[in-house]
């Protein structure tokens, strides 16, 4: 009974040593697996702790660019208001410059009108004075010419002074002599006073010599001419000694003859 009871110990001594064995083995284990827990625990510590950094960082980062984005869309929105107000005084200054521009072309258009006028008028004063100067210059020049004919009348028969009208060659003759051409034209010696010395010229060989008055449209003319005896009626230019022929309605001196007249 002994002996069994020692053998039922030694194999309950055998069981609980190969129990405690495999508890301590279970036991060792279960600590290495804690401490690989443990040190996975703390790398995914330091890892979160990494993470939770970035992210501190990226929110860091987040935050000043929101404040950049909200600086830019504060200076767009500056710069979108200056646009708009330059694009405003550009609008106004176009049509500033379109309503100078229509100011300009109506004073352009004034003062050309101003200037038509003013020519007009210049035109008006020159056909007043030279109408005027001619009238005048004839009308004196008839008065001058009947008072020394009536006064030659009747004088002429007591002195022995006689005129008379010249054959075509007399006339011809007496205007290549006559020096009266080369007289020089100026402001104060004109076309009546070549007429007028050219008459006189004629008057004093004893010819009868004709005072041609000319009008045109806005100025006025002389010349001379003589009733040939055998030619008739010819008119001499007394500036260049040229025989004309001259009617009313022809061109003369580039302008076109609307009245003309003889005084004897």
């Amino acid at each position: 009974m002994v002996e069994k009871k020692l053998i039922a110990l030694s194999l309950i001594c055998v069981v609980l040593s190969i129990g405690v064995i495999e508890a301590v083995m279970m036991l060792n284990q279960k600590e290495t697996e804690m401490q690989m827990k443990t040190n996975q625990i703390s790398g995914l510590e330091n890892e979160n702790l990494t993470l939770e950094t970035q992210v501190s960082t990226l929110q860091a980062n987040i935050s000043s660019l929101q404040s950049e984005t909200t600086s830019l869309s504060n200076e767009k929105t500056a710069l979108e208001n200056q646009v708009s107000s330059l694009q405003t005084e550009a609008t106004t200054l176009e049509n500033e410059k379109n309503t100078l521009e229509t100011q300009v072309s109506t004073l352009q258009a004034n003062i050309s009108s101003l200037q038509t006028e003013v020519t007009s008028l210049e035109n008006e004063v020159i056909e007043s004075f030279n109408l005027g100067y001619s009238e005048g210059e004839s009308e004196g020049y008839q008065v001058g010419y009947d008072e020394g004919y009536d006064q030659g009348v009747e004088e002429g028969p007591e002195s022995g002074w006689y005129l008379r009208d010249p054959t075509y060659d007399e006339a011809i003759a007496f205007i290549n002599s006559d020096k009266t051409n080369e007289n020089e034209h100026t402001q104060d010696y004109v076309c009546y006073d070549f007429t007028a010395d050219f008459d006189s010229n004629a008057f004093q060989v004893g010819y009868r010599c004709g005072f041609v008055y000319i009008e045109f449209t806005d100025s006025a003319h002389s010349i001379a001419c003589f009733n040939t005896t055998d030619r008739g009626l010819i008119y001499i230019e007394p500036q260049n000694d040229e025989i004309v022929d001259i009617a009313v309605g022809q061109i003369y001196l580039d302008e076109i003859i609307v009245k003309m007249g003889i005084i004897w």
